[in-house]
Formats: structure tokens, C-alpha cells, sequence
């Protein structure tokens, strides 16, 4: 079951359930199928009133929201969202309790199911036509105690293979899953605690469940195989009050945000909400300026400077020390807030202030309130530095990252003067240079009026070099040196490596060399065209004595700008 708060009556009515299937596991006499029929009643009856009080708290949602759209309409479409879950999974619950009893009985279709249990006087059948529902009644069939066709139905006819599809208990475990993640999706805009509090709540129990002689078996087979139709229509009717439950919790929290989203004071001050507090000469200080928790629905005044009246200066020691010249332009006020824009004009800490003007409900009588704030001007600086080197190299990307201090990586351009410089995100580049020495890369940043200006002066400079030639390497001997026969038995190929190079990822390929060595007495000269020894070569190596040498000449190897190179030469001597 879920974890859903049920009240006393749900309570008595799941122990009695509980008791019921306990007795029919011990054979009790056929009467006790009977009982599910008050049993199954009662759980109906609970869900209709848990429906209708569902039904009463969309509508005071939707009441709510024709008073205030703009703060409830968000809550209304959750709370609709909590509806529409709910009753598709009920509802399908309900085809599935129908489902099971025409079947049970034995007829064909539900035409024919409706126009016997009603002897001919109803000929059509609607699934959502409740005036039918006293036909699917417990008390009504005949069959209430045969389980064959129940857990042929949902178990299927192998227990060990879980039936799958329509009608079938993993298909309701599917729906109820969704159910649930469909709950949770619909209180995303709750807290995070609340959430997760009623999450526990919004589960429904699929732990295995004990049955005789303490044997475990999981949900499906526990709830629904072996179990008479009378029993299984109950638990579906169980199943559909803990949906009902679980939607009128989650509408009781949605609801609850509602009232908690509604403006209560207990203190009101003067807040300055700056766009950064660092602003470089030539851009704007914007701030916006705001009475904490005031209505939006009442725009305030705005009074930045000393030009002041004796009540506001009382409230303001700080605006008499520290005066500001009062600038009208720039002020302006829309939806309950104000918004004001300063240049400054020297570096350094720039402090400002004044006050938020509103009117006192009812009185229209002004009501000052102080507020001071302070911000850093300077000028713009820019930095450019590889990431990984200190100069770049052809053929290779190059990682480059541009900064400019007071300014977002989003609205930073960089150009270079050779080759390409490409971005890969905000701030962030690849440059790969071309044929000359040198590359230059210039920034602009983009301004608050989407204009565009040049930074750092004439750019900054780059030296291009080739990457650096690697060294080839054979048994671990690059250059020329001595090697033990044992190593020399075991190495299969030439390898090019650059030595001390810092650029990650960066590699050469042997693409061909030479193998000279003494066989017999005389010097045999063998040719591969990769960087693997040939089959040939690695038999004259095991065949060295002692004192023989080996040459590895006319190396070639190809490296990241595609450029074939020789690589220079390997002389070992077998210890």
C-alpha cells in the first residue's frame, strides 16, 4: 500500500480486508466471500466522498484564480495536472474490475455481460456510463469465488513468467509507478522538504509481501494469484481509495502554497538589487531598488540624492552625510519597482543612495524608506593566456582562453590576424595558426546598448612554432646505446615519441625504417613500411650474439599536421 495518510475509517476497512483474505488462505467456509461484498461497498463508498472532496478543492482553485490568474494560475495547472493523473489511472483501475467480472462470468463481450445481469433491459454498454456500476457489483456474480480465471487474467497461465499487456498486474504496477512520478512532477514547484516528505506518502508498497509459512512472493503474485475474484475486486477497489488519497494530498500541499505565497508583513525595508558590483568606466551601474515583500500592485517613488523633506532626513543620517546629485533621468518605476542607472566617471568604491517612496494604505500618506549601497568602478583589463603553453604551434588546436574583467564570457569576441580561431564556448577558443610567425588576437566586448568596442590595443602577440620532431625509440634505446638479448627478443616495433612536449594528446606514427644487423658475417638490410618489425627482423634480432649491433635507419614518421619526416637513427649493441 502507499504510504498516503489514511483516516480512521480507511483503516478499519484495509484491517478487515487484510483479515478476510487471511481466512480465505485457511479454507474458511464459502460465506466469508461474502463479506467482501460490505467490505468492497465501504471502500467504494469512501472513494466516491474522497472524490467529490477532490472535486471541491479543484474547484476552490479555480475560483481562486478568477480573483488573482497572475499567483494562482501556476498552482491551478499542478492541481489539474494531480486530477487528470489520478482519474486516468482510476479510471482504468475500474475497465480492469469490470474486465475481470465479465470475463469471470463467462461472457463473451460486455454487451452481453449488461444484457444478462439486467435480464435484456439495458443493450448498449458504456465504460464510463455509471449508471451501470450496480450491475458491476460483487453481490451480482455468481463466480465470486473462482480464481482460475482472476490469475489467468493478471498472473497469466506460467507463475513463474509474469503475464505482460491489458488487464494484467504488471501493467496496473506500471500505471501506478507513473502515477506517482506524475504526482511528484506536478509539486516540482514546492520546496524540495515537502517534496520529499510526501514523496514517502505518493510510493505505493511493491516490497515482497508475506503469505503462508512465512513465504515471501512479490506484489503481483502476493495481491493477485490464487486469489477469488470477490477478494481481487476489493483490492482493486483498495487500490483505487489509496489514488484518491494521495491526490487529496498533494491538491492539500498545492493549496497550501497558494496561502503561503500571499504577501505578509511583518517588516518592510528598502532592498538594492545591483546587476554587478563591479562596473568598468564606459559602462552603466544598474540597480534595481525595491520595498521587500510590498505589493507589486503599487508602484513606489524614487528619491536618490539630498533634495530631501525634514521627515526623510530624520530617517536618513546617511543621505545628509553622503550627498549624490539628484538625476530624475535616469529613475523610473514600473510594476512596484524602481529602477535607476549611474556612469561613473573615476575609478574606486562608489557609495549611493536615497530613498523608496510609498504610500501608506488607506491614508495615502508617504512613507520614506532608506536605503544606501555601494559598488566598485574600474577600468576594463583584458587577459589572454594558452591554457597549456606558452606559445602555439602549427597544425595543432591550440586551447586559448579570453577573459575581460566586468564583462560575461558571453559577450566577449576574439580574431586572430593568422590562421583560424574558433569557439567552443564563452570565453573559450581553439586557434590553429597558419603559415606565418606570429598570431595576434584582438577582443571586443559588447556593451549594454549592444555596441561593440575594441580592447587591449593593438591585440596581443603569439610566437608560432612547429611541433617539435620526436625521438624514435626501439627494446626502449633511442640514439644509440646497449641493449640485453632478453629485451631484444621481445620488441616488435619502432615507437616515435616527443620528449618533454606539454601538449596533451599530441602524437607521431612510425610510418617506415629500416633494420640493418650481421647475419653470417655480413649485413643484411630489411624494410617495413609501419612501425612493426617484420617477421623477418624480429628472427635476425633473436639471433644476435653478444657484441652484434643493430641499425635503425631511414626513419619516417607522420605527425598531427600530416607531414611525413625522418626522425633520425637507433645504433644498439646486444650485451
Amino acid at each position: 500500500m502507499a504510504g498516503g495518510k489514511e483516516t480512521p475509517r480507511q483503516k478499519m476497512i484495509g484491517m478487515m480486508y487484510m483479515v478476510l483474505l487471511a481466512m480465505l488462505a485457511m479454507n474458511v467456509a464459502k460465506e466469508v466471500l461474502n463479506s467482501f461484498i460490505i467490505i468492497n461497498g465501504a471502500i467504494e463508498n469512501t472513494n466516491k466522498a474522497f472524490t467529490a472532496k477532490n472535486a471541491q478543492t479543484l474547484g476552490e482553485f479555480e475560483k481562486q484564480n478568477s480573483l488573482n490568474p497572475t499567483k494562482v494560475g501556476p498552482w491551478l495547472a499542478d492541481a489539474q495536472s494531480v486530477i487528470n493523473s489520478g482519474n486516468a489511472v482510476y479510471d482504468s483501475i475500474e475497465v480492469l474490475k469490470r474486465h475481470l467480472m465479465v470475463k469471470t462470468e463467462k461472457f463473451e463481450t460486455f454487451d452481453a455481460f449488461v444484457a444478462g445481469k439486467s435480464e435484456g433491459l439495458v443493450t448498449a454498454y458504456d465504460e464510463n456510463n455509471s449508471d451501470l456500476d450496480t450491475l458491476f457489483s460483487i453481490a451480482k456474480l455468481g463466480a465470486k469465488d473462482n480464481y482460475d480465471i482472476p490469475t489467468y487474467i493478471m498472473i497469466g497461465s506460467d507463475a513463474s513468467t509474469l503475464k505482460e499487456g491489458a488487464y494484467t498486474a504488471t501493467d496496473l504496477r506500471l500505471k501506478l509507478e507513473g502515477f506517482t512520478g506524475d504526482i511528484m512532477k506536478a509539486l516540482s514547484n514546492v520546496s524540495t522538504s515537502k517534496r520529499e516528505d510526501f514523496k514517502k506518502e505518493a510510493e505505493f508498497d511493491f516490497s515482497d509481501q508475506l503469505i503462508n509459512n512465512n513465504e515471501k512472493q512479490i506484489w503481483e503474485m502476493a495481491n493477485f494469484y490464487h486469489v477469488p475474484l470477490a477478494a481481487v475486486i476489493t483490492n482493486l477497489s483498495r487500490i483505487q481509495s489509496e489514488i484518491r488519497t494521495i491526490q487529496s494530498g498533494a491538491l492539500n500541499i498545492l493549496m497550501g502554497e497558494i496561502s503561503a505565497k500571499d504577501f505578509k508583513f511583518d517588516k518592510v525595508e528598502a532592498k538594492v538589487i545591483a546587476n554587478s558590483n563591479y562596473v568598468t568606466l564606459g559602462d552603466s551601474f544598474k540597480a534595481d531598488i525595491i520595498v521587500a515583500a510590498y505589493s507589486t500592485t503599487d508602484n513606489p517613488g524614487l528619491r536618490v540624492g539630498t533634495e530631501l523633506d525634514t521627515a526623510g532626513k530624520a530617517e536618513s543620517e546617511w543621505a545628509v552625510k553622503n550627498p549624490l546629485e539628484k538625476d530624475d533621468e535616469r529613475m523610473s518605476v514600473k510594476d512596484g519597482i524602481a529602477h535607476y542607472g549611474y556612469k561613473p566617471t573615476s575609478e574606486g568604491e562608489v557609495k549611493w543612495g536615497g530613498f523608496i517612496v510609498l504610500k501608506e494604505p488607506g491614508t495615502n500618506k508617504e512613507k520614506l524608506y532608506p536605503f544606501e549601497h555601494t559598488f566598485i568602478a574600474a577600468k576594463p583589463s583584458t587577459v589572454v593566456s594558452p591554457t597549456k603553453m606558452n606559445v602555439v604551434y602549427r597544425g595543432l588546436d591550440n586551447p586559448i582562453e579570453v577573459s575581460v574583467s566586468g564583462y560575461a564570457a558571453t559577450k566577449i569576441d576574439a580574431q586572430t590576424t593568422n590562421g583560424s580561431l574558433t569557439k567552443v564556448s564563452p570565453g573559450k577558443y581553439t586557434l590553429k595558426p597558419g603559415k606565418g610567425k606570429e598570431c595576434k588576437i584582438t577582443v571586443s566586448v559588447k556593451g549594454d546598448e549592444g555596441k561593440s568596442k575594441s580592447l587591449g590595443g593593438e591585440g596581443f602577440t603569439f610566437r608560432v612554432k612547429n611541433v617539435p620532431k620526436p625521438e624514435p625509440f626501439y627494446a626502449g634505446v633511442t640514439g644509440s646505446g646497449k641493449v640485453k638479448k632478453s629485451r631484444l627478443q621481445v620488441a616488435s616495433k619502432v615507437t616515435a615519441k616527443l620528449e618533454d612536449f606539454d601538449f596533451e594528446g599530441v602524437s607521431y606514427k612510425v610510418v617506415g625504417f629500416d633494420f640493418v644487423a650481421n647475419v653470417g658475417g655480413r649485413f643484411v638490410r630489411e624494410t617495413s613500411k609501419s612501425g612493426n618489425l617484420t617477421s623477418k627482423m624480429k628472427n635476425i634480432a633473436k639471433g644476435q650474439k653478444k657484441g652484434d649491433r643493430i641499425i635503425i635507419e631511414n626513419i619516417f614518421a607522420v605527425g598531427p599536421d600530416g607531414t611525413k619526416k625522418s626522425i633520425g637513427n637507433i645504433i644498439l649493441e646486444v650485451q
